[in-house]
């Protein structure tokens, strides 16, 4: 399934609709099931790799008083439901893909290639209608995970300012003086750099991330239960994770920047959340 090429407001409010259902389904008997499985579309093939995550509680936001302003107050965040998340961000393989079975038109590569490396400039609704296709396909509801999914697949249980602690070391991601083979020059294919504890890769660094979320300057009154901040005149969305362009702050896994939802960039692509059963 693909969307017009022309996104009117009243589109955006229903697709921001989309992005908050999930929260207003009951909690299920049970969260058990495999860490790590693919779905399997209509015509037999493998979807994207995807990740258990599992409920739980955490700080989010500036934990290290460093932070900027929009990461203020920290606050406690509950994630009451199990749920799945790409082990990888979107590939342009699996974005070229849906294009050809969608008749979607695809973007550039940037000149990074394609293949196995992120999808970049691809917009807010690019990436929903890939969500809404990967459904379709599937049976099952696959979506953007909200900003506080994001941070709390991102940190893994890490109060830090990345995943594996306060410096930014060396090769650990892709981003301007990371020490990667790829720093200010490109994207890097998926995988190629280390997992967190919940086995996702590149949740720092690489590409910044579309999220569900409406932006905020700050987290006065955002929920707490994991689900989207969304609200009629959203006009910015948040992403995610840094990019293979900016320096290590950035990719803090506290960081949020904001973007414009038509808006296409070769810093920015996606990663996809669904819901357990």
């Amino acid at each position: 399934m693909g969307l017009p090429s022309r996104y009117t407001p009243s589109l955006r409010i229903a697709l921001l609709g989309i992005a908050l259902a999930a929260c207003f389904r009951a909690a299920p008997q049970s969260a058990d099931g495999p860490a790590a499985f693919r779905d399997t579309l209509a015509d037999g093939s493998p979807g994207p790799e995807m990740v258990r995550v599992p409920p739980g509680r955490f700080l989010m936001g500036d934990l290290r008083g460093d932070g900027d302003f929009d990461e203020r107050p920290s606050h406690p965040v509950k994630i009451e439901r199990a749920f799945a998340i790409g082990r990888y961000e979107v590939t342009f393989a699996e974005y070229d893909r849906y294009g050809a079975a969608a008749g979607a038109p695809v973007p550039d590569d940037g000149g990074f290639g394609r293949g196995d490396r992120p999808v970049v400039n691809v917009t807010w609704q690019d990436a929903m209608a890939y969500a809404i296709w990967l459904s379709d396909q599937t049976g099952q509801r696959y979506r953007l995970p909200s900003e506080a999914e994001w941070e709390y697949a991102a940190r893994a249980g890490a109060a830090t300012r990345f995943w594996w602690g306060d410096d930014p070391g060396s090769a650990r991601a892709n981003c301007a003086g990371c020490g990667s083979e790829w720093d200010s020059e490109s994207t890097a294919p998926v995988g190629r750099l280390g997992a967190n504890r919940f086995g996702l890769f590149d949740v720092a660094g690489n590409v910044w991330e579309w999220t569900a979320d409406c932006y905020n300057n700050s987290y006065v009154g955002v929920p707490d239960d994991g689900c989207p901040h969304i609200y009629r005149s959203c006009g910015q969305l948040v992403v995610r994770g840094g990019s293979w362009i900016l320096p290590p702050r950035e990719m803090r896994a506290a960081n949020r920047f904001r973007w414009i939802p038509v808006s296409r960039s070769d810093e920015v692509g996606f990663r996809l959340a669904r819901d357990l059963p």
